[in-house]
């Protein structure tokens, strides 16, 4: 017998079966996170199930603390209308872990999305053992003081930057990274952590979090310009993170030729330019919490990265064509409103109509999208569709 063998990276995870929910039951859970609150009988509209369905799937996830009653909602016929359906905000925890070059992220995040504590920490040592022991410490102060069950802790995520090798399993991040290089990074962490862990790089983390909780919800299909200390990317097409066949798509450093390499956008060369500019910062955590955007240096960041910025976003616009095209990772919201009147992509009208193009915006989720996005991989794998 022969097998098929997926052309779609899958992230490397482990899962609790135990709580694992149904691909209607994922259905429903993902419709009342969008909506907050929603009745039965809009929740069989829009899954095209039957009342009786919907009523039979909610008391499932009602006796299992996913989901509780919610404010009476008016219905169609019915102003003074019944109770709707809520997320049980205590119906489950995960958490993220972000690895930056030159800094460690933590957050605890529950069933709705919410984030219930988080911490940022600039740090020099970013060896395996100094993270993976801080790591945990984190964990066990942040599950005391905010998990009452641990039994509801779905798992951690792990998001780092750099990109995948060839399995799809093992990323191969920065210098500052060498620890984590080319390793099985989720028996690494699992291991310490005594907890499911899922592996993501942090563009695609980032990305994640802004369509379960920004940008995404008004625009599914959308392209995603991560800036950290290199740029990265990643695609979400119709609420779905594209991963590709090895976990990279969406790496837009892959679209600039060798002539634009040392002038990507990248949040290392705004801190060498800074530096040069007579600015006293050490690290892209000191610039970022520091910025200004009449910063010495910046507007000349700003021409430098024009050029590459243009081809990342024209080739994005072309091969993904996306509703929307964001501006998000490490890079401050006031730097990414200022880059977007800067950017113009290549366009060659036909017959006097133009090819559409996506309109570029900020990241709606600007604090520590890369470890919000780490906490929402367990959700995603366990909970929602």
């Amino acid at each position: 017998m022969t097998s098929k063998t997926s052309l779609a990276a899958q992230p490397a995870f482990s899962r609790r079966l135990d709580v694992a929910a149904s691909r209607n039951e994922r259905a429903l859970l993902s419709l009342i996170l969008r909506h907050g609150v929603i009745g039965r009988a809009e929740l069989a509209r829009e899954t095209h199930l039957t009342i009786q369905s919907v009523s039979r799937l909610v008391e499932g996830l009602e006796a299992r603390g996913l989901v509780r009653r919610g404010e009476r909602i008016s219905t169609r016929g019915n102003p003074s209308g019944g109770f709707g359906i809520e997320l049980a905000p205590i119906g489950a925890f995960t958490f993220g872990v972000s690895l930056m070059t030159d800094a460690l992220s933590v957050v605890l995040m529950n069933l709705r999305g919410e984030v219930l504590d988080n911490h940022f920490e600039p740090r020099r040592d970013m060896s395996a053992e100094a993270v993976l022991a801080r790591v945990q410490d984190l964990l066990k102060a942040m599950s005391d003081q905010h998990v009452p069950d641990r039994s509801r802790l779905l798992g951690v995520g792990v998001a780092v930057t750099g990109y995948f090798v060839e399995d799809g399993r093992r990323l191969n991040p920065p210098a500052p990274l060498d620890d984590f290089a080319l390793i099985d990074l989720r028996a690494m962490f699992s291991s310490r952590l005594g907890l499911p862990v899922i592996i993501e790089n942090d563009a695609s983390a980032a990305a994640l979090a802004e369509g379960f909780l920004g940008v995404g919800r008004a625009h599914p299909t959308f392209a995603y310009v991560h800036f950290a200390a290199g740029v990265g990317g990643a695609l979400v097409l119709n609420g779905e993170l594209v991963r590709g066949a090895r976990g990279n798509a969406g790496e837009v450093a892959g679209a600039l030729p060798l002539r634009l390499f040392d002038d990507r956008p990248t949040m290392s060369l705004l801190l060498e330019m800074v530096r040069d500019a007579g600015v006293d910062v050490d690290s892209i955590s000191d610039l970022t919490a520091r910025f200004a955007p009449d910063m010495p240096g910046v507007a000349a960041w700003r021409a430098r990265v024009r050029e590459p910025l243009d081809v990342i976003v024209s080739a994005l616009g072309a091969v993904a064509d996306p509703e929307v095209i964001v501006l998000g990772g490490r890079i401050p919201t006031t730097l990414a409103q200022a880059l977007i009147p800067d950017i113009a992509p290549f366009e060659s009208p036909r017959r006097g109509a133009p090819r559409p193009l996506p309109p570029i915006m900020p990241a709606g989720v600007a604090d520590e999208p890369s470890a919000r996005g780490a906490a929402i991989l367990p959700l995603k794998a366990h909970l929602f569709a």
